[in-house]
């Protein structure tokens, strides 16, 4: 008999201690870890979906005492009068090629660099690459620092597989974890969206996430 596996939210692990640095994400971690002595008030962290752009600017935030924006926030909120002088935005691509969202994106640029403050951008490819269309915003990202988190790594590819049923504290069985390992895209978009629907199915069946599952798993998936 199947099971209708309830969309049950989880936690995603966010803490320092769940971001694994490896090769493919150091130079990003260590801007992180050494702010505030950046050489401008800015930083860019770019890189595919589910890279961990959104987990180092959270890390970023809980060090700085800062906020993260939303678009919805920086068109309606008062942000001159939040207390706190250091913003994360992530996904900033969202702003682009809206003109007021950009040209407010602009004045918290210039007034967060004149009280001293500083500001984190999130992007999936740089400035140059996103599609701002204000000649004085585009040409004022294009001053900040940015680090690139690059394709997963071996090391980095297991821990994301380890992460995402962690999140959802499911254990694996034997030799799952080389077996996936071996298999999936190294993509850690495409590992959250498959380590989600093999969780599904695994709770419809009423079955452990065992080699067996998953190769029957990925073998329906090439159908």
């Amino acid at each position: 008999m199947r099971q209708l596996p309830l969309p049950l939210p989880y936690n995603a692990a966010m803490s320092a201690d769940d971001f694994l640095v490896t090769p493919c994400n150091k130079e990003a971690a260590a801007w992180v870890d050494r702010w505030p002595d950046w050489p401008s008030h800015g930083l860019v962290l770019t890189g595919l979906p589910g890279s961990g752009k959104t987990h180092l600017a959270s890390l970023w935030l809980e060090k700085a005492g800062g906020i993260g924006l939303t678009k919805d926030a920086l068109m309606k909120e008062d942000w001159r009068a939040f207390p706190t002088k250091n913003v994360a935005f992530d996904n900033a691509e969202r702003l682009a090629g809206d003109a007021l969202a950009e040209e407010q994106l602009f004045h918290l640029f210039n007034a967060l660099k004149e009280s001293g403050g500083f500001l984190l951008l999130t992007l999936p490819r740089g400035v140059s690459h996103t599609g701002f269309l204000l000649p004085d915003l585009r040409s004022r990202l294009l001053t900040l620092p940015s680090a690139v988190l690059k394709e997963p790594d071996d090391t980095l590819l297991q821990a994301l597989i380890l992460k995402q049923f962690a999140d959802r504290q499911v254990t694996l069985g034997a030799g799952v974890l080389d077996y996936m390992a071996s298999r999936l895209p190294r993509d850690a978009a495409s590992v959250r969206t498959l380590v989600d629907k093999l969780d599904k199915m695994a709770l419809a069946e009423g079955r452990k996430i065992s080699v067996a599952l998953v190769r029957n798993f990925l073998e329906n998936l090439c159908e």
